[in-house]
C-alpha cells in the first residue's frame, strides 16, 4: 500500500470503506448488490460521512463501484443528493470502475439522455 500512497482511514464504516491517497479520497462499497433498504439508508449516511470527511483534508471525493454488481434505483437517489451536496461545496466528484449493470442503472437517472 505504501507504494501506490493509499491510506486506509481508521473511521469505522459498515457500508463504505473509505482510503485516501494524495489525488483523492476513494470511497469503496463493500457488498457487491446494494439493494436493501435498510442498507441503503446507511450507504446515504456514511457517503455524506465521507463528503465532510472530504472537505476536512480538501481532496475530491471517488466512488469506486469495483465488485459492485447490482445496485438499486433507491440507492441511485442517494447519489443524486451526493452530487448535489458536492456541488454546493465545491467539490469535484467521480465515479469509477462501474460494472456494465451499475453504469446503466446510473446514467438513466443521474444522466439521462433524449432516447431513455
Amino acid at each position: 500500500m505504501a507504494n501506490t500512497g493509499e491510506k486506509p482511514l481508521g473511521i469505522p464504516y459498515k457500508y463504505v470503506r473509505l482510503v485516501g491517497t494524495r489525488e483523492a479520497l476513494n470511497v469503496f462499497f463493500q457488498n457487491a448488490e446494494i439493494d436493501l433498504a435498510s442498507e441503503i439508508q446507511g450507504i446515504g449516511r456514511e457517503l455524506l460521512q465521507a463528503v465532510e470527511v472530504a472537505i476536512r483534508i480538501d481532496m475530491p471525493l471517488v466512488l469506486n463501484f469495483q465488485g459492485v454488481q447490482r445496485i438499486s434505483s433507491a440507492l441511485v437517489g442517494k447519489l443524486v443528493l451526493l452530487n448535489k451536496k458536492t456541488k454546493a461545496e465545491g467539490m469535484k466528484l467521480e465515479f469509477r470502475e462501474m460494472s456494465d449493470a451499475v453504469r446503466t442503472v446510473i446514467q438513466k437517472v443521474m444522466w439521462p439522455t433524449d432516447s431513455d
